[in-house]
């Protein structure tokens, strides 16, 4: 699956936390894969490094730091953002399982851990 890192000037507007599809998905394998744990395990400093400059920056404003979103190959937007050094994963209504499953396992081989 191939993630194309979107341009600052397109617009995230309506997207929010999704952590629970990766949270369902994980709970519906007979053994766990690994992606939940990826995720929390994540650090912020390792998605600097690896993913370069980032979406924008909250200046710390309620705890958010920096954010990266992409588009998945269905069109939706999915990212990955830190709040209060906790990663979660980010989309719209449209981002669906397979999208987010996907980006963990770009984020996986991508972002050095």
């Amino acid at each position: 699956m191939t993630f194309e890192r979107i341009s600052p000037t397109t617009s995230t507007t309506g997207t929010h936390n999704i952590d629970h599809i990766l949270s369902q998905h994980s709970q519906s394998l007979l053994l766990p894969d690994g992606r939940f744990d990826f995720l929390h395990s994540l650090e912020e400093e390792d998605c600097v490094e690896s993913l370069g400059e980032e979406y924008s920056d909250w200046g710390n404003e309620s705890g958010h730091t920096k954010e990266w979103y992409y588009l998945a190959p269905s069109g939706s937007v999915v990212g990955v953002a830190f709040r209060y050094g906790c990663a979660r994963v980010r989309g719209h209504s449209t981002t669906t399982t397979q999208d987010v499953v996907g980006f963990i396992d770009f984020l996986r081989q991508t972002v050095k851990n």
